[in-house]
């Protein structure tokens, strides 16, 4: 692109005065316009600024502020890589040598200028910038103190930012307003410190100075869920609530929020279902958003059907379906391998005239590779390339994993060596289904080669990756090959989560090292993890048939103490394993607990207690059984 060239300073006409001032202005415009493209460059910020510290009339500060505004607010891009740096670099450049070819900065200059430092993460520089524009005599209104604030929030000195809100901006005269507390209230968010934001926000209401607003609210309610204060979130949305009606945002972050937190219990679906109908009590139609959090949530959790009900809902009340909504539903049936509800759901897709996505073929895929049904996932895959869209990544994992399911290796790793000959590049979750489809075929050599090629390569792995390789060889009978290399990753600082620990704890016992399975289990504290049910179960049944009975028993009393409540597979298991061990007193009392929480008994189980008191020295036991199972004794005898 041309660049603008300016009269210089030795031709100073009146009349070229004029067509100096306006051909800067129009160069600064251009170069505005140019930033915003992402086509404007350092080179030619300074071949500007080279004409602009030149020429005879002074430069005006309103093109010259907005245009270092733009930079502010560039992204990176080809032609300039860090807007902000060019823009702290530009100012100083004018501040040393414009002299009086720069009209004075305003505070409006400044408070970009200090923006600029704050996105560049140099608060030192944000805070002398402030000191400067004091020292011109200036002052600063609430924006520029906002700038501040948001620096000192963003290093993380949430303190000092409440210091300068509370005390230091009403000494200098500026009233902080909603805006200013929003951004203190995010920062101690951000912190996980969302309970010292209620407090202030619970002061701001008590105040006759600064009242919350809608948006402060919601930075509050948003904060409390992200550190799983669920209750209180509520009730401070309810008490947004009684104030006047909120907008479809802070419903949206509400019901987001409500359906990612743990497992979204029953009370947790009512309180999200109860939302949904308060909104459109308000006259506020939910929009899509909200309407998609839950059925994503439904689906996550296999609770299929009511996802359609939510769906047919969100159709009846007139808000249209978007793509993700059609891809959410359609995964939550390949999951549950509903596959004819699949079907008849893409098909009416097509017929109401909606194209279908990439995601939603890579859906249809996935439910027939999950159901073993690789011939009719590779003719959708043929239905996508006729309809004009090319294999992605998501596809050939989906596919590669289709056939390992079946025993079909060498098929899977065929489509592998493919996936480089059409230019998709394979992701680490691509590298992840390889090692654990070798495993499941038991082809360990062939796994462990492609674990260390992978090493070599220095492909970047994740802790999925590791846990299938630790996963891989504990099934595999190499419990101690995974123990050297769990060792190895403590050593790299590796953060582990409790599927990690459940295989690890369950290689141990494989392995006869008792002790420290027992003591892993021991420090969970350590990696901050809480055992889930599935870790329990495997502590649990090993240390029952490990014969340490007692033990066993005070993990499951500390698993229910606090809250991880024992599954139908756990109480089962346990019950089976005590009555091998002939402990009928403790198998009675997790059948109770199987009763108690409304579980069935496995065929497994039943099989087991028949057999035990078909044999005469365990008749006399039968009263030790909670009374509904005692017709188990009849069954024996039959």
């Amino acid at each position: 692109m041309p660049r603008v060239r300016l009269p210089s300073a030795s031709s100073s006409t009146s009349s070229s005065t004029e067509a100096s001032h306006r051909a800067a202005n129009a160069a600064l415009v251009a170069a505005t316009e140019r930033v915003s493209c992402g086509t404007f460059s350092p080179a030619d910020a300074h071949h500007l600024f080279d004409q602009l510290l030149h020429q005879a009339t002074p430069v005006s500060v309103r093109p010259l502020s907005g245009f270092l505004a733009a930079l502010a607010r560039a992204r990176p891009s080809h032609a300039c890589s860090d807007g902000p740096a060019l823009a702290i670099d530009l100012f100083g450049r004018m501040s040393r040598g414009a002299g009086p070819r720069v009209l004075p900065p305003t505070q409006y200059t400044y408070t970009i200028l200090m923006d600029c430092c704050r996105r560049v993460r140099r608060l030192d520089l944000t805070l002398a910038t402030f000191g400067r524009l004091f020292r011109t005599g200036i002052g600063a209104d609430v924006v520029t103190f906002s700038s501040v604030l948001r620096s000192l929030c963003d290093a993380k000195r949430t303190e000092e930012a409440m210091d300068v809100l509370l005390h230091r901006m009403p000494k200098l005269g500026c009233i902080p307003n909603a805006i200013s507390y929003t951004i203190l209230l995010k920062g101690f968010c951000d912190d996980r410190r969302s309970r010292h934001a209620l407090e202030i926000l619970r002061m701001m209401a008590k105040g006759d100075t600064c009242l919350p607003n809608v948006f402060t609210y919601t930075t509050v309610i948003s904060g409390l869920f992200k550190e799983g204060e669920v209750a209180k979130a509520c009730d401070l949305f309810h008490e947004m609530l009684q104030q006047g009606s909120p907008p479809v945002e802070t419903y949206n972050t509400v019901i987001d929020a409500l359906c990612k937190d743990r497992a979204m219990d029953k009370a947790e679906l009512n309180e999200a279902t109860r939302l949904l109908e308060e909104m459109t009590r308000q006259g506020v139609l939910p929009d899509v958003v909200a309407w998609n959090s839950f059925m994503t949530s439904l689906c996550k959790h296999g609770r299929i059907k009511e996802a359609r009900a939510v769906f047919d809902s969100m159709v009846m009340m007139g808000q249209k379906p978007n793509s993700a909504s059609y891809s959410i539903m359609l995964h939550g049936y390949a999951i549950e391998g509903c596959l004819d509800d699949m079907d008849d759901l893409f098909i009416s897709i097509v017929r109401d005239g909606h194209k279908p996505t990439v995601i939603m073929y890579n859906s249809l895929m996935d439910g027939y590779c999950m159901a073993g049904k690789m011939e009719e996932a590779l003719r959708v895959l043929d239905a996508m390339v006729l309809a004009g869209f090319k294999p992605d990544v998501v596809t050939y994992n989906t596919l590669i994993s289709g056939y390992f399911k079946i025993g079909r290796i060498d098929d899977g790793l065929s489509l592998f060596k493919e996936m480089s000959l059409k230019g998709v590049e394979p992701t680490i979750v691509t590298h992840s289904v390889i090692l654990h489809g070798l495993f499941q075929a038991g082809r360990t050599v062939a796994a462990k080669k492609k674990f260390i090629e992978m090493i070599d390569s220095k492909i970047p792995m994740n802790l999925v990756t590791y846990t299938t390789v630790l996963d891989g060889l504990c099934k595999n009978n190499c419990s101690d090959e995974a123990i050297t290399l769990f060792k190895e990753l403590c050593a790299m600082n590796m953060k582990f989560n409790t599927v990690t620990v459940t295989v690890m704890i369950s290689a141990l016992f494989k392995a006869r090292r008792i002790e420290e399975a027992k003591d892993f289990f021991a420090t969970l504290s350590t990696y901050q993890l809480v055992p889930c049910v599935v870790t329990c179960n495997v502590i649990i049944t090993n240390l029952i048939k490990e014969g340490l009975l007692a033990e066993a028993e005070d993990v499951f009393t500390s698993m229910e103490k606090t809250g991880c409540a024992p599954n139908s597979r756990l109480l089962n298991k346990a019950v089976r394993l005590f009555l091998e061990k002939g402990e009928i007193v403790r198998a009675g009392y997790y059948l109770s607990k199987i009763d108690e929480k409304n579980f069935s008994l496995e065929a497994s189980t039943v099989e087991l207690l028949i057999s035990l008191f078909s044999k005469g020295i365990y008749k006399k036991h039968i009263n030790l059984l909670p009374e509904k199972y005692r017709f188990l004794l009849g069954a024996s005898q039959r």
